[in-house]
């Protein structure tokens, strides 16, 4: 097999086949929620389980139906972002079996509704970024998506 067959692994998915350097690849992959609900944060409140995320000042929190049932480890929670519109919205409190909770305080209040969707992996996030975060590798973040996500196919022999 000198050299006359590649094997391109998690790279088809967007996963950086040359660490070391600037990733080559584009991410065919997208993750994708709608936000069920905002509300405002007015006085010092804490958010998540065992209230791991302290709310100082006036905020907007969304809510999200993905959680690490869905296969978005719980690594996730109090770090990364995702994003509404092209803002970042960071992710705080825990990650719980079906809900995650941003801050939308930064994202346009108009952007930032009901029904909105909001990106964990697409344009802004690779694959890569969520294995940073998450501790692990791009292979292990697309393998552990879980069954309860729609899947769409886009392109020729899709």
């Amino acid at each position: 097999y000198h050299f006359s067959v590649a094997r391109p692994g998690v790279a088809l998915y967007g996963g950086n086949p040359t660490p070391h350097l600037d990733n080559p690849m584009a991410n065919p992959v997208r993750l994708e929620a709608r936000v069920l609900q905002v509300r405002r944060v007015d006085k010092p409140e804490t958010i998540g389980y065992g209230a791991s995320h302290a709310v100082e000042g006036a905020r907007r929190v969304a809510t999200v139906p993905i959680g690490y049932a869905d296969g978005f480890h719980r690594l996730g929670s109090n770090t990364g972002f995702a994003t509404i519109g092209g803002h970042k919205a960071p992710i705080v409190g825990r990650v719980s079996m079906d809900l995650i909770t941003l801050d939308v305080t930064e994202v346009p209040e108009h952007l930032a509704q009901p029904g909105a969707v909001v990106e964990f992996m697409g344009d802004h996030r690779t694959p890569d970024d969520l294995a940073r975060d998450w501790q692990t590798i791009p292979y292990e973040v697309l393998t552990g998506l879980g069954q309860r996500y729609a899947r769409t196919y886009k392109g020729a022999g899709a």
